[in-house]
């Protein structure tokens, strides 16, 4: 077994979010983690995300900006206060092909946790772990409402889609 400890300076994860009339984009810094493997095959391990990072990267008026940032930052979305790190669970994956894994977890966002699977490229070399992959996440799973067709009516122009996107690259160094 090998254990891999994630660089947080080079990993990054890229967000999207998509409403009727349009998108949002964005980035979320990784605070650290650690994954594990076996004959390149992931086994386990945790992927921290800092909520405190959230930024927006479509908006460029200043005050539609921090308006924006200060919503997805209250209870309204994320919460972050009481809430600052979302956590990824890795508890197995399967071979595919093509060095690609399909990974399962549990995604934990506002202390409420979910299964989660995804396909995930995952290369080794000698002394370092690449993985690249999408994580596709129902947000009302995690008591994040606001804006949802699910749980309010008549939204029309306003309604929020309930999935958002993560895109991921981890770049981890083995650890002696």
């Amino acid at each position: 077994m090998t254990q891999f400890q994630i660089q947080k300076s080079s990993s990054t994860v890229n967000w999207t979010g998509k409403k009727v009339l349009g998108l949002h984009t964005g980035t979320i810094n990784v605070a650290g983690g650690s994954i594990r493997t076996n004959s390149g095959l992931i086994t386990g391990g945790e992927v921290n995300i800092d909520m405190n990072s959230i930024v927006i990267t479509d908006i460029e008026d200043r005050e539609s900006h921090q308006n924006f940032l200060a919503h997805l930052r209250n209870d309204d979305f994320f919460s972050v206060e009481k809430f600052n790190t979302a956590k990824l669970t890795i508890t197995e994956a399967v071979l595919l092909e093509n060095n690609r894994q399909q990974v399962n977890g549990l995604l934990t966002i506002k202390d409420i946790s979910h299964p989660v699977s995804f396909t995930a490229t995952v290369e080794t070399f000698s002394d370092y772990l690449h993985s690249l992959g999408e994580i596709v996440i129902d947000r009302t799973l995690y008591n994040i409402r606001y804006g949802s067709g699910k749980f309010l009516q008549n939204l029309g122009d306003n309604l929020i889609y309930d999935d958002f996107v993560l895109q991921f690259k981890l770049i981890a160094q083995k650890l002696n």
